[in-house]
């Protein structure tokens, strides 16, 4: 993975079933400099992805239609090639018996729905610090 120094230079997964809610990401990333963005709306799409083109991070939704987020993350972490991929999750969930298999999973980040773009600017910048 190449050394990312800043947000321009991030190439993006977004992992996110709804159009409304990509649409949205996606205009908060381009806000914050992000114009590497690429979009699947499933888990198998995602891992698919980024075997074939390594991200420099994975922000993903948690319901997604065939896995949750976390999941994702799982079997992103159980993978040599996507270990290192720095993961953010979006959710509005709150109950922490869904989110901290997230946390130990090693998620960079994870932030709640709804957000601000400043919150996910923090979440971009810790993704980058990682890297």
């Amino acid at each position: 993975m190449a050394v990312t120094t800043s947000l321009a230079e991030l190439k993006v997964l977004l992992v996110e079933p709804s159009s409304m809610q990509w649409n949205l990401v996606s205009r908060m990333l381009e806000n914050q400099g992000v114009s590497h963005i690429s979009h699947v709306g499933r888990g198998d799409e995602a891992l698919a992805a980024m075997r074939q083109s390594l991200p420099d991070v994975v922000i993903s939704s948690l319901y997604l239609p065939d896995m949750a987020g976390t999941d994702l993350v799982i079997a992103m972490r159980a993978d040599d090639w996507l270990d290192a991929v720095p993961f953010i999750l979006v959710s509005s969930e709150t109950r922490p018996q869904v989110l901290e298999p997230v946390r130990q999973s090693g998620a960079c980040s994870i932030v709640a729905k709804p957000f601000t773009e400043q919150q996910l600017s923090r979440a971009l910048f810790a993704a980058a610090d990682y890297l």
